[in-house]
């Protein structure tokens, strides 16, 4: 488990000690305090696979202001894929994207999204398919009091390798991020996951979370987790953590005592830590397909 927590306050702001007792001692989390922006780090740049059509099919969403709207997304075609959306002042948009593409096809996607004054963002993330994939999500809160709640879910099994860069860009005052990612590897798989909160000078009085968990499942994985923290400004709250490891002993142990074999006691456990993205999905014929999906991977590699 790795974490830290970065509070700014007004009177802190230009002590030249401050930067410099931010910079070593969040080194190891990545947090810096002296850069306006996550681009000069470098660590965001997504890899694209290869044999992906270059040109994206794209979607543009307008959310008008004091509306509130959902929409669901399913990909599962291989390609490359966009979708851009802007929510108006007080506007409130729920949006879910399944990929389920085969298991032997590359696939990439990048979801843009602008938020103003007093609306809110909900977004869900389903990332089940696709033997390689690249998908970047990146939500810039630039009103007042703007907020994100985004829920992400991966997959990887076989030789599968999953490149995922995450960005909340907290520009306003008083805006809110969340960032939630459940994640599960097996066989052969490499994962690199990018998680950045951004906030930018001007964003005073805001707050932002951001928290990996990650399951192992074989020793022959590559996990690579790069939780970035960025501020420049004063009074803002933010918080980051990554949880990595194998699968529970203790919790192994007791279902297997209930008679469950290893194979079923290892869904049941993967089970419990994709349920709270799972649990935000409101279309139940999507959430029991996405469900059939992960179990019979999981089975195939049982």
């Amino acid at each position: 488990m790795m974490g830290c927590q970065l509070r700014v306050l007004p009177d802190q702001r230009d002590g030249v000690w401050l930067r410099a007792f931010w910079y070593r001692w969040c080194r190891a989390c990545r947090m810096f305090t002296s850069r306006p922006s996550w681009r000069w780090l470098g660590v965001n740049e997504a890899r694209v696979p290869e044999n992906v059509h270059t040109e994206p099919k794209k979607q543009q969403i307008l959310v008008e202001k004091d509306s509130e709207d959902a929409l669901i997304l399913t990909h599962r075609e291989s390609g490359s894929y966009e979708v851009q959306v802007h929510l108006a002042e007080n506007a409130k948009f729920d949006l879910v994207l399944a990929q389920l593409v085969p298991d032997d096809k590359p696939y990439t996607c990048r979801v843009n999204v602008r938020v103003e004054d007093g609306a809110e963002f909900s977004y869900t993330v389903v990332e089940a398919g696709a033997r390689e994939m690249a998908s970047e999500v990146y939500v810039d809160l630039a009103g007042r009091e703007a907020a994100a709640d985004v829920w992400g879910l991966y997959f990887g099994d076989g030789e599968e390798k999953l490149d995922l860069n995450y960005i909340i860009r907290q520009s306003g005052r008083l805006t809110d991020a969340n960032m939630q990612v459940r994640g599960v590897l097996m066989g052969k798989a490499e994962k690199t996951f990018r998680g950045t909160l951004d906030f930018i000078e001007g964003s005073k009085g805001s707050v932002g979370r951001e928290d990996e968990e990650v399951v192992l499942l074989s020793p022959d994985v590559r996990n690579r987790s790069v939780p970035v923290m960025l501020s420049h400004e004063a009074d803002v709250d933010g918080h980051h953590a990554v949880s990595v490891g194998k699968m529970d002993e203790g919790k192994l142990f007791y279902l297997m005592s209930r008679g469950l074999d290893l194979a079923e006691a290892q869904r049941l456990v993967v089970e419990a830590s994709f349920n709270p993205v799972l649990d935000r999905i409101s279309d139940t014929a999507l959430k029991e397909e996405i469900d059939s999906f992960l179990m019979g991977r999981l089975n195939e590699n049982g």
